[in-house]
Parts: structure tokens; C-alpha cells; sequence
């Protein structure tokens, strides 16, 4: 989501029932095969040892990821700021001292059950790849608590990046920097996008706590190929290679909304996702695409439309034409981001209710990962979810990451 552009979402609730549960904790225990439960009252069904959960990397078996020889599945949050550190942050008030970040993964972890992480790793927060601390930091605590991450490694919509004021790469020279800009230095940026990539993969290509690579955060274009395929089929493909030239082991996704945004939604989500470099796919589900009042958006708005309807063949097909599409191409599909504007305590419990209709209707039609919008210390925008108060969208997530297990 840019940071600029919420819409108020209308609050609308869809009751689902749910009981409330105690928090997720890691053993304490000194076995190395210890297990990471689910929340009390939930046996699990498939518990992933604390072994595994550090030290192998997550693969791929068709439509799902493993781990540790299990099928893994998560909820799990943004901190798209995560990486700030005295040499650059994004937001003055939404960058954690790292005692708070600490403290921030320790409580989504434990009392969540987040066991996924999302964040920007921008050549903003590492200095043109010359400057690693603070990716470092998000890497020791998220693995010190049991937290996989996925770095996204640039902006679509240009926040946070290395052009002020932002600028997005669809107004980059009519929309060419999928095609030539991302080629080239961008802004203030000490390396081109594709150099960049390349360092920065390589130089964490060892480390089992990131889960995958997202090449972009919400690379919308309608910018095309000379043949009319999507930009994003040689973007993708061009990028998946430089990664794989120097980190064979991390999954890859392009990093798309896929939910009506131009580029990769409807018969174009097909032709970006079916790209054998390409590990899995990635949607986003905000209100300003009339999603808000429907669990899974398209077709009756509770289950999948057929992926080979009129509705999904549409470049501006919703996000659940995504879901049949993804199914369709036997590969993981997890929902980067997911929020709902909520102010007062009211607006929050609504919140909570749809978002959890939201989770629901995505695992049930075969997601494998569900990241909400985004967890702050402090107050922003209204879309936060506040690690400071008790905010009902965690028991939510609670309980949902208990029913993966």
C-alpha cells in the first residue's frame, strides 16, 4: 500500500465466531528439537521443530511451502520500517529503537502467532549495499524469536526510496523503468536496481531466516513488451536471474498487488506468475478496490471465482481471480498486505471481524500466508495495528495462526 494513498474503508462487519486463546510460545526447553506450539486449546497438527525453524530454508511443494519437512503456513504482519537505523529511516515516528524492536517481534510472536515478517530493505536503509546493520538487526531478532522475513528490495509507488520528492516508476519516462530504468541509477541511488539486487542477495544468500526475495513492492505498469505481454514477464525474468547468478537457495516473488492494479491482475497475473524463476505469488487486498465488504473479492465475494470466467481473463480482475489463478499454476500465493482503516475502539473491533472473514475466505481457497497492515509502536494513519494497546485484530491473528498449525 503507498503510504499516501488510504481511502476510508466503509464498516461494514462480517460476524465470525472465534475463542479467545493464550499466546504462542517458544519452548524454553534446552532439547534443540524443541517445538513451537499453537495457541493453548489448539493441538498442532503439524509442529515445526525450533531446529528447523532457524536453520532450514522454506521450499516449495506445488501450491505450498515446507519447512522442516512440513507444509508451513503463517500469518504474519508488516513493519515495513523494521530496518531504520541512525543512517535512515522512513518515518520518524514509525522507526523502533531496537530494544522496541526486540520487544515488537518478541509480542507478535508470542502473542499473535506471527511467524512471518515483511519489511522494505530499500537501498535507503543499506547505503547503496555499503551499510548492513540495520538489515542485520531485523535478521538476528526475527530469527531469535522464531520469525521468517521477506525483504522487499524496491518501491513501486516510490516511498521510502531513493527520489524526493517520490516519484513511482510508472511515471518514470512514460512508464519505462520496468523496461530500462531499473537499469540505471534512480534518483540519489549509489547502484541501478539490478546492481543493487545482486549485492545485497548475495551478500545474505546464506541465511536460512529470510524466507524469500520480493523483487518489488506493488510493481504496478501497464507498460508492455513489444510482443503485448506484461512488462513484468522480462522484469521478472531478467531479475530472477540475476538473483539466482549468486543466491540459489532463497524462493523468489515478484512483489505485485495483483488485485486490479495493471501489471500482473487477471490474464496478466497468469503470464508474470507461470515464469518457472518465479517461486510464488503475491496479492494485496485494500478497500480503495471496493474490496472491503467482501471476504475473498470477485466472483459472489466469498469464494474464488472460476479462473477461466470473463471476469478473470480482464486485466483489471479482482484479487480472488488471483486465487483461482495461482491454484491454477500449482504455486504458493501469500497476501502481502491486507489493512482497514480503524481510529476509534469501535472501528477497530469491525476491523478485526472483516479481516478475519478476509483470513478465513484466503485459506480456504488456498493461501498460504496472510500479512496484515502494518504494526506500528505509535499512532500514524489509522491502519495500524498498535503493539501499545489491545488491539482485537490480534486475538484474530491469534487464533487463525492456531488453526494452521
Amino acid at each position: 500500500m503507498t503510504l499516501r494513498r488510504r481511502a476510508f474503508l466503509a464498516l461494514v462487519g462480517i460476524i465470525a465466531g472465534a475463542t479467545l486463546l493464550a499466546g504462542c510460545t517458544v519452548s524454553t526447553g534446552s532439547s534443540n528439537d524443541a517445538v513451537i506450539p499453537g495457541p493453548t486449546g489448539l493441538a498442532a497438527k503439524s509442529p515445526i521443530s525450533a531446529r528447523a525453524f532457524a536453520d532450514d530454508f522454506v521450499t516449495v511443494d506445488g501450491h505450498s511451502f515446507s519447512l522442516g519437512g512440513r507444509e508451513f503456513r503463517f500469518v504474519g504482519a508488516n513493519i515495513y520500517d523494521a530496518a531504520a537505523s541512525s543512517r535512515y529511516s522512513c518515518r520518524q515516528n514509525t522507526a523502533m529503537s531496537p530494544a522496541a524492536l526486540q520487544k515488537t517481534m518478541r509480542y507478535l510472536h508470542d502473542t499473535a502467532g506471527v511467524t512471518v515478517l515483511r519489511f522494505w530493505a530499500y537501498q535507503t536503509y543499506t547505503q547503496g549495499a555499503t551499510y548492513w546493520a540495520g538489515m542485520d538487526r531485523v535478521l538476528a531478532d526475527a530469527r531469535a524469536v522464531g520469525i521468517k522475513v521477506i525483504p522487499v528490495l524496491e518501491d513501486g509507488p516510490g516511498d521510502c526510496t531513493t527520489v524526493s520528492p517520490r516519484t513511482s516508476k510508472a511515471d518514470y519516462e512514460g512508464d519505462s523503468w520496468f523496461s530500462n530504468g531499473y537499469r540505471q541509477t534512480f534518483g540519489n541511488a549509489r547502484l541501478s536496481y539490478r546492481d543493487y539486487v545482486k549485492q545485497i542477495t548475495e551478500h545474505y544468500a546464506n541465511n536460512p531466516t529470510i524466507l524469500g526475495w520480493s523483487m518489488m513492492n506493488e510493481a504496478d505498469t501497464k507498460a508492455r513488451t513489444s510482443e503485448g505481454a506484461p512488462i513484468l514477464v522480462s522484469f521478472a525474468t531478467d531479475i530472477a536471474e540475476v538473483i539466482r547468478s549468486v543466491d540459489k537457495r532463497h524462493l523468489l516473488t515478484v512483489g505485485t498487488q495483483s488485485n486490479g492494479a495493471p501489471g500482473a491482475s487477471g490474464a496478466d497475473f497468469t503470464a508474470v506468475y507461470r515464469l518457472r524463476q518465479i517461486d510464488f505469488a503475491e496479492v494485496h487486498d485494500w478497500g480503495y478496490w471496493g474490496s472491503d465488504t467482501q471476504p475473498m473479492p470477485g466472483g459472489d465475494g466469498s469464494v474464488p471465482p472460476s479462473a477461466n470466467s470473463g471476469e478473470c481473463a480482464a486485466l483489471d480482475a479482482p484479487i480472488g481471480c488471483s486465487f483461482a489463478r495461482a491454484r491454477a499454476l500449482d504455486k504458493p500465493l501469500v497476501v502481502g498486505e491486507a489493512g482497514m482503516k480503524g481510529v476509534t475502539s469501535a472501528e477497530r473491533q469491525s476491523r478485526s471481524v472483516r479481516l478475519r472473514a478476509k483470513m478465513n475466505a484466503a485459506f480456504a481457497a488456498g493461501a498460504s500466508g496472510y500479512l496484515v497492515w502494518s504494526v506500528t509502536t505509535a499512532e500514524t494513519d489509522g491502519y495500524d495495528l498498535r503493539t501499545t494497546t489491545n488491539d482485537p485484530l490480534v486475538t484474530q491473528l491469534e487464533e487463525v495462526a492456531g488453526l494452521l498449525q
